[in-house]
Order: C-alpha cells, then sequence, then structure tokens
C-alpha cells in the first residue's frame, strides 16, 4: 500500500484533493493538487489564457521511479542523449542530484505528462554540481539557502503545445517563495531562451559547452524582481503580488550585472515570433 502525499502547500486556496483516478499515477494513493488560475497572455496575441493544471511533488520512492523511467523515455529513447547515468537495463534517468531534490510532476488520465526537478541550496552536492556552470561565485555575498536550480524539466510530447511546463514551472516559483529562495538558476539550450526569458530568467554570464547536452545558456529569476516579472509579463507575476517582496535583491542584481553582455547563443530560429503556448513544444530539451 502506498503512502499518502503529503499536501503541496504553495498558496493558499490552492490546494484541493482529487479522487480521480485520471488526476493521479495509476495506482498510488490519494494527491493533493495545485491548481493554478494565473492569467497567461501569449506573447504576440491579445487573447488570454488561462490554465488549470494539477501539479503533484513525489514523496514515495514508487512515484520517483516513474518519473526516472518517464526521464529515459524522453531523454534516451525519444532525443537519443548520451547521459552517462542513463539506466539502460531498467530503463530510468536518475542522478545523485536527484538524492536530496524536489521532484514535480503532472499527470493525465493515470499517466505521467511532465515533470521538472528542483534542487536547493543547502544541499552541498547541488552548488557542487552548479557552482561553476552558474558562476555562483558572482553571489557568495548570499547564503546558500536563498538559491535553487531547476532541471529536468521536460513534457510528453502529446503534451508539448499545453501549458504544462508553465505550471510545472510556477509549482517551482511558489514552492521557492515559500522556502525564501532569492535566486533561482537554471542552464539551456539556446534555443529555448526565449522561453525562459519570458518567464523572468535573465542572463548574467558566458554560456558554457555541457558534455552530454552541448551550447548552454546560464539563467537566473531574481524570484521578488515585481518590476521585471511585470515588464516581462511572467506568469509567475501573480503569484508574487500575492506575497511580501523586497527589492533588495533586484536592486542588488542590476547594480552587479548592469555592465555584463553575454555572448547570447541566440541564432534565427531563436529569435523567431514564437508564442508563449507554443514555447512548451521545446521544453523537454533542457
Amino acid at each position: 500500500m502506498f503512502l499518502q502525499t503529503t499536501p503541496l502547500q504553495l498558496a493558499r486556496g490552492d490546494c484541493q484533493a482529487h479522487k480521480g483516478a485520471g488526476n493521479r499515477l495509476k495506482g498510488f494513493s490519494q494527491f493533493v493538487a495545485f491548481r493554478d488560475e494565473a492569467v497567461l497572455k501569449p506573447l504576440y496575441r491579445n487573447q488570454v489564457m488561462h490554465f488549470t493544471q494539477p501539479i503533484y511533488v513525489a514523496q514515495t520512492e514508487d512515484e520517483r521511479r516513474t518519473i526516472y523511467t518517464f526521464r529515459y523515455r524522453i531523454y534516451i529513447e525519444e532525443m537519443g542523449k548520451p547521459y552517462r547515468h542513463a539506466d539502460h537495463k531498467n530503463k530510468m534517468l536518475r542522478d545523485p542530484l536527484d538524492d536530496q531534490a524536489t521532484l514535480l510532476y503532472s499527470t493525465r488520465n493515470g499517466e505521467i505528462t511532465g515533470t521538472l526537478r528542483i534542487n536547493w541550496g543547502e544541499d552541498i552536492s547541488a552548488l557542487t554540481a552548479f557552482g561553476e556552470s552558474c558562476a555562483l561565485a558572482h553571489f557568495r555575498h548570499f547564503p546558500a539557502n536563498s538559491f535553487s536550480f531547476c532541471s529536468r524539466l521536460m513534457v510528453h510530447k502529446a503534451r508539448r503545445a499545453s501549458v504544462v511546463a508553465a505550471a510545472l514551472s510556477t509549482a517551482a516559483y511558489v514552492t521557492g517563495r515559500d522556502r525564501g529562495t532569492q535566486f533561482n538558476f537554471v542552464h539551456c539550450a539556446p534555443r529555448l531562451l526565449s522561453f525562459f526569458e519570458r518567464m523572468g530568467f535573465r542572463q548574467y554570464t558566458q554560456p558554457f559547452h555541457h558534455s552530454e547536452i552541448g551550447a548552454q545558456i546560464p539563467l537566473v529569476l531574481v524570484l521578488e524582481d515585481i518590476e521585471h516579472l511585470r515588464a516581462s509579463r511572467s506568469p509567475f507575476l501573480g503569484r508574487a503580488l500575492e506575497r511580501s517582496n523586497s527589492d533588495n535583491a533586484a536592486n542588488w542584481f542590476l547594480n552587479r550585472f548592469s555592465g555584463i553582455q553575454p555572448n547570447n547563443l541566440i541564432n534565427e530560429e531563436t529569435t523567431n515570433s514564437y508564442e508563449f503556448d507554443r514555447l512548451c513544444t521545446a521544453t523537454s530539451a533542457v
């Protein structure tokens, strides 16, 4: 018998139980879902887009193994990526960063449709893994518990034209705010830069080459930078405005990085007129 999950307390009134089998992984007990009523504006249209997407936090080893299997299908079988941690015998993709990570996921009709991993700054292994690629030396005056790192964001092929990626990212944002996170770091392929900039992420250092996935652009989200979230029309803005916010980290960031001009690895394909919902089609390549 599986243990019942603990509610993912993302925001007041956002948690509600879903007892239907279509809203959880097959074979698992009741989950408490995150229902995001945030309004998203597509990049190039006036049409307003709403989404209501349950997001779950993995609480049991069975849930985590389901996520590892999903990752293998996307990264190894579908995309053919040469990840050294891939378990080809059991068809799973996990690595040491998963040990202390928070794993979020979404489902549809009892099957997983997307997932995202969050590592927290208190985890020494995460600081070590992301320290050089994310140029954390720039942020050395901030405590480790003000950092988080998102990775392994991927969406099922059939759901990449949906807002699953946006819902997962919003859940990660709210979870970070609940923990007092100031800076969230990611790195992405150049063709995904517009997607993350639409979320509110910014470049602050030079791109690098990853031995397994190629060219990557480090990005950071200043979680309480209301002005930038508003300027980028981030889906996180509504959640940010529900809370008290300080501009200390935002002002520091502007002063620290005002003179830095990273070499954008942007090509003509990247700068085409992507709509926000269509950007979700590319998120399996993070």
